[in-house]
């Protein structure tokens, strides 16, 4: 076989590894990202729940402080009262009234917070019963991006390696077959070869003249598709044992 056209066989193999191999890596955050939506679209019902939970228990705190703080007003209300020694009807009938008032507010801070704790309960129950399901999904998302992650890894190591390699083999080609190469790769989505099989191209599937597909088989020579431009080998099959 021509050397030039042996060459370039093995430069264009080598560009679609490269391609594939890139392509892998540039997919991963978009895979990742399309993985996390579809966990998220199938544990929605369990983060809406927690989601109302966190909401509850928050209420609940709020209430409980201003329970709290009620309860310590209440009780500031009746010492002032026992501490009074000379009888004052308008600053008793002050504090009786706001002692009346915080235990009115007591009242109703004690019947929400009871409440919100029964209602906090059974979203506590709710999210419980859920969440070795979430849990499960998660844990095998996390194995999945875990791998996904790794072989990226080894992936980009392998493509460093052939564009490193692709360089020197760049290097061995003559000035033509390197121009030519190049402009068919742009024109041809990075596919400057291709195969010629039964008298046909196999990219464009043009059929070629039988001297010319004669001529191919020798490989004597750099020959172009008429049809699509491309350079013509032909891969001998391999011998069956």
């Amino acid at each position: 076989m021509n050397e030039q056209l042996s060459k370039l066989i093995s430069l264009q193999e080598l560009d679609v590894e490269i391609r594939r191999l890139q392509s892998e890596v540039n997919s991963l955050p978009v895979r990742q990202q399309e993985l996390e939506q579809q966990f998220a679209a199938s544990v929605k019902d369990y983060l809406d729940l927690k989601q109302q939970l966190d909401a509850a228990l928050a209420e609940k705190r709020q209430l409980e402080y201003n329970l709290e703080d009620e309860q310590q007003k209440h009780q500031k209300f009746k010492d002032d009262l026992n501490k009074m020694t000379a009888p004052n009807i308008k600053i008793y009938e002050t504090i009786m009234r706001e002692i009346d008032t915080t235990r009115k507010t007591i009242s109703v801070y004690e019947t929400e917070l009871l409440k919100q704790m029964e209602r906090t309960e059974k979203l506590e129950a709710l999210t419980g019963e859920r969440q070795p399901e979430m849990e499960a999904r998660r844990k095998e998302v996390d194995r999945q991006l875990a791998e996904w992650a790794s072989a990226t890894a080894t992936a980009q190591q392998r493509l460093e390696e052939l564009l490193a390699a692709r360089a020197p083999m760049l290097a061995e080609l003559g000035g033509e077959a390197r121009s030519t190469y190049d402009r068919l790769s742009r024109m041809r989505s990075g596919l400057a070869l291709s195969e010629a099989r039964d008298y046909s191209c196999l990219a464009c599937r043009m059929r070629i003249r039988p001297q010319v597909f004669n001529d191919i088989k020798r490989g004597e020579q750099i020959i172009t598709c008429e049809s699509c431009g491309r350079i013509l080998y032909f891969k001998a099959e391999a011998a069956t044992p």
